[in-house]
């Protein structure tokens, strides 16, 4: 008997896709150096690399440091580079300031750092403090810019870390002028998230401390995500007060500010991370990505107002950037290509790529599509073992991302081709509320969360099911944190879905906010979920209506979605003795890193489909 889609031999295995489930992000440069980070599950560490002019790829910091902090709950910018070669980081394990071996911050946990830029003998960067006790992370917790002697001086006494700038609730992007004459950074306070409203805001620096501060862009309904210094008096950033992320000049002696690239596309994405960047001046030109869905790099020449593309076959890119006046540095990915580290030259030659090739035949390509207005990307099922001759209809699995302000990508992914080798479909939902389509895309889920996503989910099994691509009576739902918030409702609120798997899941919007979460999202559902709706739509208060088996994966370790959340869904869903797992990890946080836990999840994920959908699933153990 021949094998059903969904049974497929397949050689991708749960311990391959977790090895391969580590990121790379926070690009940099400096004289024909690439710099960025990479994280390795098999450690659960952030690796800081580079590769020189010759070729040489080196780890800089060795196996038993981590380049990572834990700013704003999502991390932000970990390191800077010296002009003499060296670099200031952020280590994970004491979340200290370092310049090479020597600690620059004292061993306080109450204060973490992060978006180092250096000025001379000191770093300048954004200082997170929690005052220590329980209740309410608002009220005890605040951020300022601040001043670290690269002596190491602020190792021993904490009185010699200077507070140069306070303004909000929460900072990003620390940018002095080229003459050290000026101060920039982004600033926003509650109930704002920084994709509705932040302030641009600039101030002379006097005796090392800023004066005269004063907005020059933004506000409530215009988000500002990242500004940089052009020379001394002019700054470019990127602002959506037409509904699209497009670039700005700032001019600042006459207070004139001006579009200069308008364009019904996103030039930038949402500010989760403490000092991402989607654009880089290189010097007369800058360097961004630009697109609906799918982006283009391109350089844009303000004296002649072309735009070139740049990394031609490229679609998806990272949220960091770096330029010089020759080259951009870039993650870089494609549907046919995974993500990698480009150095790419800015006269159209051909890109550098700094990271090995991940071509594998036995990945499955994204494509990029639109479902009634919903967008999505699909990856069909790909088995070179297999002839065209199957024509079963395969089953589906929709994946939700997680945010809700967020996107998927679309590039290959080992973890989705361990289900699409075996003969699954997949389908990455953007559903409203997602990043990468403008303001007016993200605002339909405004007060409408726990609808709108799964309206969108349910629109695009219809139509894979309506083009006969799918077998509408085999389709499972996984999501991970708000991702995990979408597959519970769907699981509650509509008979579409077989199965879920559900990741470190927000499940009920009464108590996730203020001291039951942590500070960067407290007031978040202000916008998602009115007070009075709350109750009726969370999972948890309708896990009576799932009827669908479930796996619940959890970090035992998670301040941003208690593990208590999960526990609570499974509490009711056991005692009406609905078919169940429940995984909960040491060590884990918000997003698993450790290999084993990935591994364990992903085996996890095909006992349900292999339970729910009554079909023998290879390679699930």
């Amino acid at each position: 008997m021949s094998e059903a889609p969904g049974e497929w031999s397949s050689p991708i295995t749960p311990e391959q896709a977790a090895a391969a489930s580590g990121s790379l992000t926070w690009v940099g440069g400096r004289a024909g150096e690439t710099w960025w980070c990479a994280s390795d599950p098999a450690t659960a560490s952030v690796r800081l690399m580079r590769r020189n002019a010759t070729g040489e790829v080196v780890d800089v910091l060795g196996a038993d440091r981590s380049a990572r902090n834990q700013l704003c709950g999502y991390g932000g910018r970990p390191y800077a580079l010296c002009d003499d070669g060296s670099v200031v980081f952020t280590e994970h394990s004491d979340q200290r300031l370092y310049h090479g071996s020597r600690p620059l911050t004292p061993p306080d946990a109450t204060n973490w750092y992060a978006d180092p830029t250096v000025r001379g003998t000191e770093v300048w960067c954004i200082r997170e403090t929690t005052a220590p006790g329980g209740g309410d992370p608002v009220a005890r917790t605040f951020r300022d810019i601040v001043a670290v002697l690269l002596d190491g001086s602020g190792a021993e006494d904490s009185g010699v870390i200077r507070t140069v700038a306070r303004s909000h609730h929460f900072l990003s992007g620390v940018r002095i002028s080229p003459d050290g004459r000026r101060l920039a950074w982004i600033g926003w306070d509650h109930p704002r998230m920084p994709w509705d409203g932040t302030d641009l805001m600039v101030a002379d620096i006097v005796d090392g401390v800023a004066v005269n501060v004063r907005r020059v862009l933004g506000g409530p309904d215009v988000s500002v995500p990242q500004a940089e210094w052009d020379g001394n008096d002019t700054l470019y950033a990127m602002a959506d007060p037409d509904g699209w992320w497009n670039l700005h000049r700032i001019e600042l002696a006459s207070n004139k500010v001006t579009c200069v690239l308008p364009m019904p596309e996103e030039c930038a994405g949402a500010l989760w991370r403490v000092g991402a960047s989607w654009f880089a001046l290189a010097g007369a030109r800058v360097v961004l990505h630009h697109g609906v869905g799918a982006q283009r790099l391109a350089v844009w020449d303000p004296a002649t107002g072309e735009l070139r593309d740049l990394a031609p076959g490229c679609t998806d890119f990272g949220t960091s950037v770096w330029a010089d006046g020759e080259h951009a540095v870039i993650c870089a990915g494609s549907e046919r290509e995974r993500f990698a580290v480009l150095r790419v030259p800015l006269d159209g030659g051909e890109p550098i790529r700094c990271t090995p090739p991940t071509d594998d035949p036995w990945l499955s390509t994204a494509q990029r599509r639109v479902a009634d207005g919903v967008h999505y990307v699909y990856y069909p099922p790909h088995n070179p073992a297999r002839t065209a001759s199957d024509t079963s209809k395969p089953p589906l699995i929709v994946t939700v991302h997680g945010g809700p302000t967020g996107r998927t990508d679309a590039t290959p992914s080992v973890e989705l081709s361990l289900f699409t080798s075996r003969g699954f479909a997949v389908a990455s939902v953007d559903y409203g509320g997602s990043t990468g389509y403008g303001r007016a895309y993200r605002e339909r889920l405004r007060h409408q969360w726990g609808v709108v996503d799964v309206a969108d989910c349910v629109t695009v099994v219809r139509a894979l099911a309506n083009a006969g691509e799918v077998d509408a009576t085999r389709v499972a739902i996984r999501g991970d944190s708000a991702g995990g918030w979408t597959t519970l409702a769907a699981l509650a609120h509509s008979d579409v879905f077989c199965a879920g798997a559900v990741y470190y899941p927000i499940a009920d919007a009464t108590r996730w906010s203020g001291e039951h979460t942590h500070d960067f999202e407290a007031r978040y559902m202000d916008g998602l979920v009115r007070p009075a709706d709350r109750e009726r739509i969370s999972p948890l208060h309708n896990a009576d209506r799932i009827t669908s088996p479930i796996v619940m994966l959890q970090g035992a370790e998670d301040t941003i979605c208690p593990p208590e959340h999960a526990e609570s869904i499974i509490d009711a869903v056991r005692q009406r003795g609905l078919w169940h797992r429940l995984l909960i990890f040491d060590g884990e946080g918000h997003g698993f890193r450790r290999a084993s836990s990935v591994t364990a999840s992903l085996l996890a994920e095909l006992n349900l489909y292999s339970y729910a959908m009554h079909i023998d699933i290879a390679g699930r153990g």
